[in-house]
């Protein structure tokens, strides 16, 4: 027999939190996998020029290429070293790619010891490619 107000024993309610958990590893990996690929883009490194007006980056354009020019002259993109036919067959592949709306763009992260031809090469089969965004990486000088 049950006496009044004897307090009753219920289980208690238990949230399962495994579902969450799977969510918040899945998200971690995202960024993790996401941060390689922009840091990949600049994985050589090359010492930059300076230049007093220049401005930050801020747009993200999602066809764009970086082509990092080293000191020896040697292209690369992503960490890899190009040949100039690669490079050639990248910038192909970029312009038919194309949008109405959003223009393919090179940024080009030549090295300040780098000869102009090699930047001038660049210039020139972007503008057989009809690529006309090009942009340069600098760094801001000490003031």
């Amino acid at each position: 027999m049950r006496l009044p107000g004897a307090a009753r024993h219920r289980a208690p309610f238990r949230f399962n939190i495994t579902p969450m958990i799977d969510v918040v590893f899945l998200l971690i990996i995202f960024f993790l996998v996401a941060s390689y690929f922009i840091r990949s883009e600049q994985s050589r490194s090359v010492e930059l020029p300076s230049a007093g007006h220049g401005r930050r980056d801020d747009e993200q354009n999602s066809q764009h290429l970086t082509i990092t020019l080293e000191p020896d002259g040697q292209y690369s993109v992503g960490g890899e070293v190009c040949t100039e036919d690669a490079i050639l067959n990248r910038l192909r592949q970029l312009s038919s790619n194309q949008q109405d709306d959003v223009p393919s763009q090179v940024r080009i992260r030549a090295d300040r010891k780098a000869h102009f031809a090699e930047i001038r090469r660049l210039i020139e089969l972007c503008s057989q490619n009809q690529i006309v965004s090009i942009r340069f990486a600098v760094i801001a000088p000490n003031r």
